[in-house]
């Protein structure tokens, strides 16, 4: 199947990420580690849908550095037992692992020495509060860097980068309607992506109004749970929706 339009518009660089600028802004921490070509172990956390991925994989590849991509429970030892051998051989990579709260002990005691010497460079994504859920050994290895809720000029931002995409070539939309899904996306870039996406292709004239807009998103109510391990559970109408349609 073909990539949704949400992963074609990931940023390539830092300066194309949406928002975050207290990270990334002029003279900020981030970028000045990356004008410096000095990347450090870290855990980016925060809401869903709002850059923690897309930052990581910006800085890397900024920095043109050998990276690898795993999430902590999807991927087994002995797909980190690969990375740590592919990390050798090019002495020394950057490891982006996602859901890292949920990284268990046997590949924590994998990783820990990796990341001691500096053969792993560690940049761990998670929705979680990294003081109450990531393992204290790895949390004393890595900075760590809070990305904030986006607000809505910034979804208009990436919104209006997107219906420049050429798979939405002949797309019409007008700014009531881009307002109308920043509105409703629960300051979540992600989601309007894909809402912008599923409105244009189940539109038969390409054309992209709240109309439209409110059949695939019924229901405009966001809001952010958080439950006891300190992870933010989203939960929409589109989100539902969404799955429906595809």
């Amino acid at each position: 199947m073909e990539k949704p339009l949400a992963l074609k518009l990931a940023p390539n660089s830092i300066d194309d990420v949406i928002g975050q600028k207290h990270l990334l802004g002029k003279g900020k921490v981030l970028r000045n580690l990356i004008e410096n070509k000095k990347l450090p172990s870290m855990i980016l956390y925060g809401r869903p849908g709002i850059g923690k991925t897309s930052i990581a994989n910006a800085m890397v590849k900024d920095l043109g550095v050998k990276y690898r991509f795993l999430n902590a429970t999807i991927n087994n030892k002995k797909d980190f037992d690969i990375v740590v051998e592919e990390a050798k051989m090019y002495d020394g990579m950057v490891l982006i692992m996602d859901e890292i709260h949920r990284l268990n002990k046997d590949k924590q005691d994998l990783l820990l020495p990796q990341i001691e010497s500096g053969l792993i460079t560690l940049i761990g994504l998670t929705t979680s509060n990294p003081y109450h859920s990531i393992n204290p050994a790895i949390r004393s290895r890595c900075h760590l860097f809070e990305l904030l809720p986006l607000e809505e000029n910034d979804i208009i931002e990436g919104l209006k980068k997107a219906i420049k995409h050429p798979d939405l070539r002949g797309i019409k939309i007008d700014d009531d309607a881009i307002k109308y899904i920043a509105s409703v996306s629960g300051n979540d870039l992600r989601y309007a992506y894909n809402l912008l996406e599923i409105t244009f292709y189940s539109s038969e004239d390409k054309n992209v109004n709240i109309e439209s807009i409110k059949k695939i998103n019924n229901k405009p109510a966001f809001f952010h749970d958080k439950n006891e391990d300190g992870h933010y559970d989203v939960l929409s109408a589109f989100q539902n929706r969404l799955e429906e349609v595809m």
